[in-house]
């Protein structure tokens, strides 16, 4: 892999795991979509459980892509998370009407280009490994 495109490729990938470990780590606020999950019926009880689990796969999946350590499948892990998350937290079309609309829209489609970008790195065959390029191969 050219220098250039190691650099690039992984500057992505840490780029996008930002946002994961910024939400895991809890510097991002998320009582409100502990709120929305109870909310969309589930109980409080299981709602601890299923943040805590968010978070871990948050931390663990963006350490992961932000390293090069198993980069496809950590993509592959937060797309599977974040799909159903945006639906639920970023449900747009139920505040049609309202001072809330123009946000969850903004919102919703900007973790549907986060889709994009981890789909294009889970389909990316050649991944960056953890070491700097070989110079030699200049």
């Amino acid at each position: 892999m050219q220098t250039m495109t190691y650099y690039t490729a992984s500057a992505a990938r840490v780029l996008m795991a930002l946002v994961f470990l910024l939400n895991g780590f809890g510097i991002i606020d998320q009582s409100i979509p502990a709120k929305e999950l109870g909310e969309f019926g589930v109980p409080s009880s299981i709602v601890t459980v299923v943040m805590l689990g968010g978070r871990a796969l948050e931390i663990v999946a963006g350490c992961a892509l932000a390293l090069g350590v198993y980069p496809r499948l950590a993509a592959l892990g937060l797309f599977l998370f974040l799909l159903p998350a945006t639906f639920v937290s970023h449900s747009f079309w139920l505040s049609a009407g309202t001072p809330l609309f123009q946000g969850q829209l903004i919102n919703f489609f900007k973790n549907a280009g986060i889709w994009g970008g981890l789909l294009f790195i889970a389909a990316s065959a050649q991944q960056p490994r953890l070491a700097p390029p070989d110079r030699a191969n200049r």
